[in-house]
């Protein structure tokens, strides 16, 4: 493994509501901190595998950046499904290593990442359509005579 990949992780806290965390790590986080008994501890509520990691914490950052309260921390005032469907419709490659099952089963989990992975398709055409009118543009004035 090199240092570009590592996992993302979303977790958040019974004594912190309303604020999602998400980190970095090189680590696979272990099957205990899956299950946090004491409030205190954070809740894992999604862990994903990237290759370009850092590229994929910006992308993260990007899309939670209407609740960031801490960015170096990454701390965002938002929902847990709303964080985690950010998270996996990021548009890199990655596999999924964790998701929560209360998470998963929720309806409005799988209708946020659709939504996310709709508006990224619209956004990539938009700049393809984009880039091939600048290369017709520029065929167009390289064959235009200069006097």
């Amino acid at each position: 493994m090199t240092d570009l990949e590592g996992y993302l992780v979303v977790e958040t806290r019974a004594d912190r509501p309303g604020l999602v965390r998400v980190f970095s790590t090189p680590q696979n986080p272990t099957p205990s901190d899956f299950e946090a008994t004491d409030p205190s501890r954070p809740l894992i509520r999604y862990v994903a595998f990237f290759p370009a990691l850092h590229v994929a914490r910006m992308h993260a950052q990007t899309a939670l950046r209407r609740g960031m309260v801490d960015a170096e921390a990454g701390l965002y005032r938002t929902d847990p499904v709303t964080a985690v469907a950010a998270v996996d419709a990021i548009d890199l490659s990655h596999r999924r290593v964790y998701l929560a099952p209360e998470i998963e089963s929720d309806p409005a989990f799988a209708a946020a990442r659709e939504q996310r992975r709709r508006r990224q398709r619209l956004a990539n055409r938009i700049w393809t359509i984009v880039g091939v009118l600048a290369i017709i543009l520029l065929v167009l004035f390289a064959q235009i005579p200069v006097f």
